[in-house]
Parts: C-alpha cells; sequence; structure tokens
C-alpha cells in the first residue's frame, strides 16, 4: 500500500513540476552579491549557507524534473562555488581534474568528459563542461553540469554546478530530460559584475 501511495504521489509531483511545464521559469528569484547575479525559479528551495561550503545553494527535487526513477528519487542540486584560479582556462583545468579526485566515484567506460567554450549573454568567456559517474555512496548515477568563469573583478574563477542524481545505468534519463538544455538555461541567468 505504501508503494502505491509513493508511486501516486510521484505521477502527481512529476505531473505537477516536470520539465514540460515551462511556467517554473515565470516567477525568478534573483540572487546578488558584489561579484556577480544569479536568477533561478522561485518555487526551487535557496538554502543559506552562513558562508560555509558554497557560496550559494539551490535544490530543485521534484520542482523541474521527474522526481522519480526506477522508484529511486531523483535528487536535483546546484552549487555556486568560488575557485582559485589564475583565468579562465586554469579554472576550467581544476574543475575538470576534481571530477575524477573522488574515490566514491565509477564513471562509465569510453566516456569523454565534454568540454564546450562559449559566450555568455554579456560577451564573457566560459566553459561549459559535463561529466557522468555512478556514486557507490548513493547508489545513484549522476550527471553533472558546470559553468566555468572567470570574474577579473574578483580575481578568481567561480564554478556554477547542476548535479542531477538518478538510478538509470544506461544514463537515458539526462538525454531524455534534456538536462544539457536544462543547465544551460539556468546559466543563461548568470551576471558577472564590472
Amino acid at each position: 500500500m505504501n508503494k502505491l501511495i509513493t508511486v501516486i504521489l510521484a505521477f502527481l509531483t512529476i505531473s505537477a513540476y516536470g520539465q514540460v511545464d515551462q511556467s517554473i521559469w515565470d516567477n525568478l528569484k534573483t540572487v546578488s552579491t558584489e561579484n556577480y547575479e544569479i536568477k533561478f525559479p522561485s518555487k526551487w528551495r535557496y538554502i543559506p549557507t552562513g558562508g560555509q561550503g558554497p557560496e550559494q545553494l539551490i535544490e530543485a527535487s521534484g520542482q523541474a524534473l521527474p522526481a522519480i526513477m526506477n522508484g529511486s528519487p531523483v535528487m536535483i542540486t546546484i552549487f555556486f562555488v568560488k575557485q582559485d584560479g589564475r583565468n579562465l582556462e586554469d579554472c576550467k583545468d581544476k574543475c575538470l581534474n576534481g571530477y575524477r579526485s573522488k574515490p566514491d566515484r565509477e564513471f562509465p567506460e569510453q566516456f569523454i568528459d565534454g568540454q564546450e567554450k562559449i559566450t555568455l549573454a554579456q560577451g564573457e568567456e566560459a566553459y561549459l563542461l559535463n561529466t557522468r559517474f555512478y556514486r557507490k555512496s548513493k547508489g545513484l548515477n549522476q550527471s553533472r553540469f558546470d559553468l566555468v568563469v572567470y570574474s577579473d573583478k574578483a580575481k578568481a574563477g567561480y564554478i556554477y554546478t547542476v548535479s542531477v542524481q538518478y538510478a538509470d545505468n544506461e544514463y537515458r534519463f539526462e538525454e531524455e530530460n534534456n538536462l544539457a538544455g536544462f543547465a544551460k538555461r539556468l546559466y543563461s541567468y548568470l551576471k558577472l559584475t564590472a
């Protein structure tokens, strides 16, 4: 009976908040600092960090993508982290090297991390990186997208991470839900201040 209730609630959550409901982007919350401004759907949960860990932390599980995949939760976490680096290239390399620095991650064979140099709306260059791996500690697969930017004003880089964890060893969830497009849409609301 509990399983049936969970399935019904998951279906209702998916229907109400799935990515097909584009209205979630109609009402955005803005968070500004002296170095940047980010916007994200106001329905997402903004978690103040108190200066510990990431500068910004947002949780969107059940609010943007299907809530359940193969009987397990889909977890969506967004981080905005300051990164020490000399320039954009240095920050990009540090981010890529960090992917494989944790022993908890198992990467699919023959998968090559994505790297795309892009230009932000205000003309700044940035890198859009992506990877995927299995998290042994959580028993979930993860698709991760990182926007790497460098702020001349702050003399530091920033990594804007979208982490989506789900149960799908084939990583079809990533393509079926257009996670790359989902991340790019979020990143389109980033503005560095001069």
